[in-house]
């Protein structure tokens, strides 16, 4: 941390003042019928509405819970929502993985990160970024909406949608508070509420810290292979996995009358490389990344009689990077345009400091989008939305391989780089990207207790055409005990940048011809939602899905590489179980099961997904000052891809634990975490480059202290 980010730190802490002290009401005095009662999502149908209303699968997380569970990031908190896993990218480094039922896709693409409702994504992969750790203290709940979403949000909106929703006026209590503990990790968190005049503004920031955990050993990589092919020791295996990180993010809202601005940054300053770019242990390169997003919305239902909004938003990102995909000493074929070359090799080379390039990438987005709410008559509720979107892209690169950088006739290649930035041997071209749209959707209640939505968006990319995305539902709330649920729908997951236009990659090469991925989903979502009693509520979920011409890399004879291509297909099903108790008003049991079958083209069953999952929490407030919350994840088996001749990955189960006391002295708590409390060794699927998969951290100990003011 510099000495510019500790004094940021220290100031922001030493100026947040209190105005309230509030105290938030315990969820253990409230049954869990009237928890049902006051829940509201978000993102569901793009307005605010109760949940039981909502036209999908919905699991809202409150920052109450948030802060009993001792969740810090977002990764953390998927740790309870039934047919979610967070795994680790096989084609990134650093990368968190979210699959939600089966489907993730690269980079995490194929499901829709939003922040009050915009999207919050990486423009090169359409997805998340390498080292996302987000912190939470920002955001007052968390909606994981499972099931296209497309008919709404848009491309992407695949696999499912999740919404981190922040603070509305007069909600924010002003807190500071850190952590401190094991793998040299520390986090610092404020936020405050405050009125100037007639405005109000709200602030809040944190800053994580974390060197991970130093015993995450693996004892080959790829380079390992090579080394045997090519009588070399230049591997840094057995060596550690690497996932440090330094971050930074922060959130202004401002509201004024009719106007509000918002703005939000991410930044990793520092992040370790994982596994490597390739699969080969890079322990001297870094990367890092930034995101800011601005927004503009002002409220014009004063000219209607309904609620009209004018949004404008702009975001921009820049994400750099020092790779060396493969270490210093490696020996490696290389044909004659200069990249790593397999099949047809014109040369051995020795790249003495290692085969490095510095592939860094940035853009803009803007969006403007108007969206109208009003009621047609007094039980029947329509939405329309229209919105354009403009992408502009570019990419810098040096490297020392490649077209104008090697012949292919070398022996010996250094480690001078050479800056391809603007030229045609750069890694992907500069790029823009533009697309309209028009979303609508009828929400009818047919009978008191019978509810039918209608919705279709329809999208028009400059890049690769134009998509139309259906969607319906029925909500029958059979008795006050009993609610079912049907929802039927399709989306599409545009092709990202590096897909469409990927030049000069040893990885993988992208094409322009590409057509969108698409789904199809028929899901009883929540099919039995029903009470036994106001504190025991037991629900179901059973859906299907049809996901079409997803984009794989295949070989390419004529171009010697990898090429993305329509050819992949995905059929799953599955089922999904929870079970909600409150034997007593200081005792609560949250639990699910879920499982999931999906199989490719070929129906062979997919590979590195978890087709068993089962949750456990358990949350206790032995006396009004003390509390308990311990949450166990089990992981089930996951199989190999057909090609891949090790073992089935073993299962594992992962256990958090925290332990609170509140009012210490007034306002002031503290708090024990502890992270995988069985020091569990679980493992998340490699490619099989790195034959050990990916060791997961060790036990972590946390000791947490938070003022309330």
């Amino acid at each position: 941390m510099t000495i510019t980010r500790m004094f940021f730190c220290i100031i922001w802490l030493a100026v947040a003042p209190a105005l309230y002290a509030e105290e938030t009401k315990l969820l253990f005095n409230m049954s869990l019928e009237e928890l049902s009662k006051i829940s509201v999502v978000y993102a569901a149908s793009g307005f605010k509405q109760k949940t039981s209303k909502a036209p999908a699968t919905v699991t809202i997380i409150t920052n109450d819970e948030l802060q009993a569970r001792g969740a810090r990031t977002l990764s953390d908190v998927l740790i309870s929502v039934p047919g979610v896993h967070v795994s680790e990218s096989q084609i990134q480094y650093n990368h968190k993985k979210f699959i939600i039922r089966g489907l993730s896709g690269d980079y995490s693409s194929q499901v829709k990160i939003l922040i009050d409702g915009e999207p919050f994504y990486n423009m090169q992969s359409s997805g998340i970024s390498n080292g996302f750790h987000l912190p939470l203290t920002s955001f007052k709940q968390i909606e994981i909406i499972k099931g296209p979403g497309s008919a709404v949000y848009g491309a992407d909106a695949f696999a499912g949608i999740i919404n981190l929703v922040s603070y509305q006026q007069n909600e924010m209590k002003t807190n500071v508070g850190g952590r401190i503990g094991s793998f040299d990790s520390y986090d610092l968190f404020a936020k405050h509420e405050l009125f100037i005049g007639d405005s109000h503004l709200q602030l809040s920031f944190d800053y994580s810290k974390s060197n991970d955990d130093p015993k995450r050993i693996i004892n080959t990589d790829l380079q390992s292979v090579f080394d045997g092919i090519f009588a070399t020791s230049a591997s840094q295996a057995p060596g550690p996995i690497d996932e440090h990180y330094e971050v930074m993010s922060a959130m202004a809202k401002w509201h004024w009358h009719k106007l509000s601005l918002n703005y939000f940054t991410w930044r990793n300053f520092d992040m370790g490389l994982g596994g490597g770019i390739a699969q080969a242990l890079d322990s001297k390169g870094s990367a890092s990344t930034k995101h800011n997003q601005y927004l503009a919305k002002y409220d014009l239902s004063d000219y209607v009689d309904s609620n009209l909004i004018a949004t404008f938003s702009y975001k921009n990102q820049w994400n750099q990077s020092y790779l060396n995909v493969f270490p210093a000493g490696s020996v490696l074929p290389i044909g004659a345009d200069g990249n790593l070359d397999f099949s047809a090799p014109t040369t051995v080379a020795l790249f003495s400091d290692g085969y490095i390039g510095t592939p860094s990438s940035g853009g803009n987005v803007t969006a403007y989008r108007l969206t109208h709410l009003f009621n047609i008559s007094e039980n029947h509720l329509f939405r329309w939305e229209t919105g354009y979107e403009r992408l502009k892209f570019n990419a810098t690169e040096r490297k020392n391989f490649g077209p104008s950088v090697l012949l292919g006739t070398e022996t010996v290649v250094t480690g001078h780089l050479t800056d391809v930035s603007g030229t045609p041997y750069v890694y992907l071209p500069d790029v823009k990207r533009n697309f309209y749209y028009l979303s609508i959707q009828d929400e009818w209640q047919l009978q008191p207790n019978l509810q039918f939505t209608l919705g279709a968006r329809y999208d028009n990319y400059s890049d690769f055409g134009a998509r139309t995305n259906p969607r319906l539902g029925l909500i029958w709330q059979t008795s006050d005990a009993l609610t079912m649920k049907f929802f039927a729908g399709t989306a599409i997951k545009a092709p990202s940048i590096a897909q469409l236009y990927s030049q000069n990659n040893p990885v993988g090469l992208g094409n322009s011809s590409l057509q969108s991925e698409k789904v199809e989903t028929i899901e009883t979502g929540m099919g039995l939602e029903y009470f036994v009693n106001e504190n025991m509520l037991i629900s179901a979920s059973f859906y299907k899905y049809h996901a079409r011409d997803l984009v794989k890399f295949v070989f390419d004879e004529e171009q010697r590489g990898n090429v993305a291509q329509n050819i992949g297909e995905l059929k799953g099903k599955g089922t999904e179980l929870s079970f909600k108790w409150k034997p007593y008003n200081h005792v609560s049991l949250d639990a699910n099961y879920s499982v999931v079958q999906s199989e490719n083209e070929a129906g062979v069953d997919t590979a590195d997904i978890p087709r068993n999952m089962a949750y456990l929490g358990i949350a206790w407030q032995p006396s009004g000052n003390w509390s308990w919350n311990l949450n166990a994840k089990w992981v089930g088996n996951r199989v190999r891809a057909i090609t891949d001749t090790r073992d089935k990955l073993a299962s594992y189960t992962w256990v958090t634990s925290k332990l609170q006391l509140t009012d210490i002295i007034k306002g002031v708590d503290a708090a024990i975490i502890i992270n995988n409390a069985l020091d569990t060794q679980a493992r998340e699927p490699s490619n099989g480059s790195i034959a050990d998969d990916y060791p997961q951290p060790g036990r972590q100990v946390l000791l947490e202290m938070n003022y309330r003011f």
